[in-house]
Parts: structure tokens; C-alpha cells; sequence
């Protein structure tokens, strides 16, 4: 939906003084912003690699989503946080939203919804199925997007079931699910560790899924083949984005700079929080060996996070910042 003209006329926030006012004192910087209503509560809070440029774009003309129009319409007050790099921007929206929870934020509010992936036990149940906490060691997860997560535990049902045959898995698209024997049962589920929990054999999984989806539509079996593409993307999404695969490498400590204006700024960070940060206007190498063994410390007196829910967002932030090279350099 669009807003109406009535409500566009609302969002002529410019006319204000208090909000000219605001914008001048905006800074083209990273940073975070937080729009707050009269009561001085916290609407909504968002980031950017240029606060001035973002935070005009709440005021500029043309149609607005009845969103931003509401939002807008009870905003009273702007407040800013500047950052040295976008990363640390990222990250402190992140936990703000969840200190904060701003009725306008969507993202980050609710981790205490993730969800995790078991593998089923008893032949009467499912094979994969979702939990609200990890159960055992055959638990994958967390995730978020439990729509997306049913659908694609779906569609693994129609190859049920899926069996080692030496190096390679041995399944078949079914249209209707197939019952399993307790023998079948046992073997698929051995299956399914593999692909859940080992590289190799998601590997191996997701290449003889693909021969299978090319010799569907070689034989113009578009629909099986469509289901195939579609399990292959499911089954990807799984692995990489569980805690226990994918992130596990974010477990260790990543250190790395970031170009700065006064320099470069360097971080020593376990599972996606930053545990010391320091700006060096020439950095040698005794200053990262120096760096590297503080943040060992502080590690150790910090401990690590018990509610890995929480932490998955942060894991996920520098997880994506570290796949931008760009005005990056890596020191461990």
C-alpha cells in the first residue's frame, strides 16, 4: 500500500526547525540513528555507511510506505551514534534492537524464536524436526525463518529415503511421500547426519542431487527437476547457516583492520563480538602480535556466550563484513 496525499503531507518534516536543525548536525559518517516520538521512547533504529544520506531519506518527496508514513507522522526527536567503520554500526544496531525493541524494527527483535533442526529418533515421527532448544549433538540450528525452514523440510521428505551405497547416496524423487521400513528409517537418518554435520558428505549429497536434476530435465521432467533444484537450495541453506558448520570458524578469533581516516583500525573478535578494538596510525608487526595476545586475555575474563540464539545475529553481521575485502586487511 501507498500512503494517501493527506499523509504525504505529513511527512513535510523539513519545514520543522527542529528537524533542520537535526540534519545539520547529522554527520556524513557511519553510524546508527534512532528516531524517538515525544515520549522519548525509541521507534525505530537503522545504520548506514552515511547517516546524513539515510536519515534524509525519511524526509524527501515522493510517496512514502504507510510505514514510514506513520513512523514519520509520530517522530519527535533524532538521535545519532557515530562510528568509526560500518561493521561496528552493524553490530550496535543490532544489540540496541534488542535492548530496545522499537515497535517500528522487524529484524534482531526476537532471537528467543530461533528454532533448531533435529534428527528424528522414532519411525512414528518425522525425520528432521523442529525444536525449540538443542537437544543433542544431532541438533542444527539455530535458525530463523520458520516458514522457510517447514518448506524446505517439506520438500526432503519426497527423496525419503536416502541411502550410502559405498561413496555415493542412493534416492529418488517420489511425488507422495513413501513410507519407511525401521531399516530404511535407520539408514536415512545416518544419512542425514552425514549431510547435516559433514562437509564431505554435503558435498557429495548436493553433486549427486544435481546429476539427478539434470537427468530430469533431460528427460523434460521439469517439475522433478525443479524439485531437486529446489532441494539442493535447501539443503545448502541448512548446512551453511547452522551454528555447529558454518559459523563454527567464527568460534575462533578473527582479527583483522579496517581503513580508517586516521588510520586503520583493528579488531580482535570471538563469535561475532568484539572483544578489542584499537586505531593504529602506522601499525607494525609487534603492535598486532601485542594486540593479538591482549585479546587472548580479555577473552579469557569475558568468557563465552551461553545463549548462542542471541549471538547467531552478531555471528551472521561480521560473518558477511569479513566476506568484504574491500579497505580490509586480515591478521588472523
Amino acid at each position: 500500500m501507498t500512503s494517501s496525499k493527506q499523509d504525504i503531507e505529513m511527512l513535510k518534516y523539513e519545514e520543522k526547525d527542529f528537524i533542520k536543525e537535526k540534519l545539520k548536525k547529522i554527520p556524513n559518517s557511519p553510524g546508527v540513528y534512532m528516531m524517538k516520538d515525544r515520549h522519548g521512547g525509541t521507534l525505530y533504529i537503522g545504520k548506514s555507511k552515511n547517516l546524513k544520506s539515510r536519515v534524509r531519506t525519511y524526509f524527501s518527496k515522493g510517496e512514502k510506505p504507510d510505514k514510514i508514513v506513520r513512523m514519520v507522522h509520530n517522530l519527535k526527536d533524532i538521535s545519532f551514534i557515530v562510528t568509526d567503520t560500518h561493521l561496528e554500526a552493524q553490530l550496535l544496531e543490532c544489540a540496541l534492537i534488542k535492548k530496545l525493541k522499537p515497535i517500528y524494527n522487524v529484524q534482531f527483535k526476537n532471537h528467543q524464536n530461533y528454532f533448531y533442526i533435529d534428527i528424528g529418533h522414532d519411525i512414528r515421527k518425522k525425520p528432521l524436526l523442529i525444536s525449540f532448544i538443542r537437544t543433542d549433538s544431532n541438533s542444527y540450528g539455530p535458525y530463523r525463518g520458520k516458514g522457510m525452514i517447514y518448506h524446505i523440510l517439506k520438500q526432503m521428505e519426497n527423496i525419503y529415503p536416502i541411502k550410502r551405497v559405498g561413496e555415493d547416496f542412493d534416492f529418488d524423487f517420489s511425488i507422495f511421500p513413501q513410507k519407511m521400513k525401521e531399516q530404511d528409517f535407520k539408514e536415512n537418518k545416518l544419512s542425514l547426519i552425514e549431510i547435516l554435520s559433514s562437509e564431505k558428505g554435503n558435498t557429495e549429497f548436493i553433486e549427486k542431487t544435481k546429476e539427478k536434476m539434470m537427468d530430469a530435465s533431460t528427460l523434460s521432467r521439469f517439475e522433478t527437476a525443479k524439485a531437486y533444484r529446489d532441494i539442493i537450495n535447501g539443503i545448502s541453506y541448512l548446512y551453511y547457516n547452522n551454528l555447529k558448520a558454518g559459523y563454527k570458524y567464527l568460534d575462533k578469533p578473527t582479527v583483522f583492520g579496517e581503513k580508517i581516516e586516521k588510520g586503520i583500525k583493528v579488531f580482535y573478535i570471538v563469535s561475532g563480538v568484539i572483544i578489542l578494538k584499537r586505531v593504529y596510525e602506522n601499525i607494525k608487526d609487534d603492535d598486532v602480535k601485542k594486540f593479538i595476545e591482549e585479546g587472548k586475555a580479555l577473552t579469557k575474563i569475558r568468557g563465552e556466550s551461553k545463549d548462542e540464539k542471541r549471538s547467531l545475529d552478531f555471528r551472521r553481521i561480521v560473518s558477511l563484513e569479513l566476506q568484504d575485502n574491500e579497505g580490509k586487511i586480515i591478521f588472523l
